[in-house]
C-alpha cells in the first residue's frame, strides 16, 4: 500500500510518497502541474496505481513519516536536521546510483562537496564527475538525500533536479548558510 502526504513549508509545498516502511518519493510541488487525479480521497497516478491520500492528522500513524515531518519542519525552520535516520527505498537504483546517493546521503548539514569529491567519497574516481550529477539527478527523495549539497569545483552551484530548479537549490543552501556563488 502506499500513500501520499502534502506537507506545505515556508519555502515550498511537498509530496510526500511512502509505503508501510520507507519513503519513496518527495516530490516539491510546482503548482502549475497537475500529476495526480483525485478520486474520493485516493489518487491515481498516471500508471493508474492507487495511492491513499493521508490528511494532515494523519501523519502520527507511521513512525517514520512523523520523523520525517518532525525533521522537515525543523530544516525549513533553519535548525540543523539529521535525514540519516529516515528510511528511504533505494531499490529504483542501479548500483552506481545507489553508492552516489549513499555518499551524498553523509555530506553534512550546512556542508557542501563538489561532484568529483562526491564521485571520490562513493569510491569513484573524479573523473565520474559527470556520472554524479546524472545519479543524482534521478534523487526521488531530494533534502533526505542532499544532493543540493553538491556544487561544483568552481564552487558554482550547479543544477538542481529536485524541483524548483537553480532557484530552490540556492534556497536551500541560504537556509543551511553554505556560502556559494553563481
Amino acid at each position: 500500500m502506499l500513500y501520499i502526504f502534502e506537507f506545505k513549508t515556508k519555502i515550498a509545498d511537498l509530496e510526500i510518497k511512502l509505503s508501510e516502511n520507507c519513503i519513496e518519493e518527495i516530490k516539491i510541488k510546482n503548482p502549475d502541474i497537475k500529476t495526480f487525479k483525485e478520486f474520493n480521497g485516493k489518487r491515481s497516478n498516471q500508471n493508474g496505481q492507487s495511492l491513499i491520500l493521508l490528511g494532515q492528522n494523519d501523519y502520527n500513524r507511521m513512525d517514520h513519516l512523523c520523523s520525517l515531518i518532525n525533521l522537515l519542519d525543523n530544516y525549513f525552520s533553519g535548525k540543523i536536521a539529521d535525514f540519516a535516520k529516515i528510511s528511504v527505498n533505494f531499490s529504483y537504483y542501479g548500483n552506481f546510483t545507489k553508492k552516489i546517493l549513499f555518499a551524498s546521503r553523509s555530506i553534512k548539514y550546512g556542508e557542501t562537496m563538489s561532484y568529483k569529491e562526491l564521485a571520490l567519497k562513493a569510491g569513484f574516481e573524479g573523473t565520474y564527475s559527470r556520472a554524479c550529477a546524472g545519479a543524482l539527478s534521478i534523487n526521488k527523495t531530494p533534502i533526505v538525500i542532499p544532493c543540493h549539497r553538491i556544487i561544483t569545483s568552481g564552487g558554482k552551484l550547479g543544477g538542481y533536479s529536485g524541483g524548483g530548479g537553480a532557484h530552490f537549490k540556492a534556497k536551500l543552501l541560504s537556509l543551511e548558510r553554505c556560502s556559494f556563488s553563481f
